[in-house]
């Protein structure tokens, strides 16, 4: 999620941390005779504020700490940005002593862990968690790879529209607004830019700089409620590079750059632009978002990431609709962070016990509030402590979790990603630039690192 959102570099959280956080020597028992646990974890990235993710992991940890009183948990906190967490898991899976055994991975990068050998299988597991049972489909998916599942989300990200209702009033736009298509969506920012002309008429991320979690919260949104939302195609086993809905998307970007109707290329080619949109929301310099649900949660007084208490007032909420109105009508990406266990942990039990304890009622609604997610458990979609936390967003955002569409568990689809990221950033930048150009230049990327046995078109 997966979320993020995320300041960094809070000196005193920091300091907590450093303070908090024990070294990850690779050893199985304690000073005290007691079983160790690692648990690695991103420290500044994931959860809304440093200062949180401390609360909330030293919590579970206390929990887990108080059942089992000869065990004790060894941290392993990773600060920094996504790509510094996805590189520092690598490092620590290289070998088995530094490997965690249990660890909080960003879904959109599973398929290299899974493929890797690097996880645990939990079925035999979850057929006894009776929280599993109430997880979505595509949820219990996430994690599912060759018939196993090798890692269990604890909050979810999913994306809607997020529109301005005194700008859309001004545009004499209706409000509540239920745009049915993808023109909708043009002809409105359309008429906001005409009535509106120095705010931003359109967000949506397609830019390299945000790599596979700028897709989850950007321009995977489209694919997903476009024609055909095949990235690999399981039966063939190949990429896909060419389809109707690649190019539906992609006429979309072309779409918006012609009318000017998006962000400022700055913003959205920064690498901190998934963290910086609700500063630019709460200034009301943007009309219409294709938005996370994190959203939401960051204006709050628990988080203020920036603090916007009249967001609920200005707000509106809209389901992202299909291209053409086609069923299911709703679209949205899915994706998170997930707990795993290492494969060659010396206590999978102690492992397992952890996770559990870290998806109870709880611990699993906290993380999702101050981790900017939706809980994977439907049945707390509508709990007070979640949907009071920063309404009417949360309850809104939820909503569409059995919508989601996951991306494929694969060590490419980051090589996919980076193509198709690289098309709609060409398309961004240069209004001139066509979508058979767009086309062709993502194709060369994946082609080049893939090769050209492994990519197909679709008609």
């Amino acid at each position: 999620m997966l979320r993020l959102r995320r300041r960094l570099g809070l000196l005193a959280a920091a300091t907590l941390l450093a303070a908090a956080a024990c070294t990850n020597a690779p050893s199985s028992t304690s000073s005290s005779g007691k079983t160790v646990l690692k648990v690695a974890y991103g420290s500044t990235f994931v959860f809304m504020s440093p200062s949180l993710a401390v609360k909330w992991w030293h919590t579970v940890g206390r929990e887990f700490e108080q059942q089992h009183p000869n065990a004790t948990i060894q941290w392993i906190p990773i600060p920094g940005s996504y790509v510094d967490i996805v590189n520092k898991l690598n490092l620590l899976y290289r070998t088995p002593s530094t490997a965690p055994d249990v660890a909080e991975l960003p879904s959109p990068n599973l398929g290299g862990w899974e493929g890797s050998g690097d996880l645990l299988p939990l079925n035999s597991y979850l057929s006894h968690a009776p929280w599993w049972k109430t997880f979505p489909k595509p949820v219990q998916n996430e994690g599912l790879y060759n018939g196993k599942i090798l890692a269990v989300n604890h909050f979810e990200a999913t994306d809607a529209l997020l529109y301005n209702i005194p700008m859309f009033k001004k545009a004499g736009l209706p409000v509540p607004w239920h745009p049915k298509t993808w023109a909708d969506i043009l002809s409105a920012a359309a008429k906001i830019k005409s009535s509106t002309p120095n705010v931003s008429p359109l967000w949506l991320l397609g830019a390299q700089a945000s790599g596979a979690e700028g897709i989850l919260l950007g321009s995977g949104n489209m694919l997903a409620g476009s024609a055909d939302p095949t990235i690999y195609d399981t039966a063939t086993k190949k990429w896909v590079v060419d389809s109707p809905g690649i190019r539906q998307v992609l006429a979309f970007f072309h779409a918006m750059a012609a009318g000017g109707y998006n962000a400022p290329v700055s913003q959205l080619e920064n690498p901190n632009a998934i963290a910086n949109v609700p500063g630019y929301e709460a200034k009301q310099q943007i009309a219409i978002a294709v938005a996370a649900n994190f959203w939401g949660e960051s204006w709050v007084k628990t988080v203020c990431a920036p603090c916007w208490p009249q967001a609920p007032k200005v707000l509106g909420f809209a389901p992202l609709p299909t291209s053409q109105g086609q069923a299911p009508d709703i679209a949205t990406t899915l994706g998170g962070w997930d707990l795993a266990i290492g494969a060659h942990t010396a206590n999978p039990g102690l492992a397992w016990d952890f996770i559990n304890t870290a998806q109870t009622r709880v611990n699993m609604i906290d993380v999702s509030n101050w981790g900017g997610g939706v809980p994977p458990d439907t049945a707390y979609f509508k709990d007070p402590l979640y949907s009071n936390f920063a309404p009417p967003f949360q309850a809104e955002f939820a909503q569409i979790e059995p919508y989601g569409i996951e991306a494929p568990s694969s060590l490419n689809y980051a090589v996919w990603a980076n193509g198709f990221n690289a098309a709609t950033q060409a398309l961004t930048q240069n209004p001139r630039e066509t979508v058979q150009q767009a086309l062709a230049q993502m194709k060369s990327i994946i082609v080049n690192q893939l090769g050209p046995g492994q990519v197909e078109t679709q008609q």
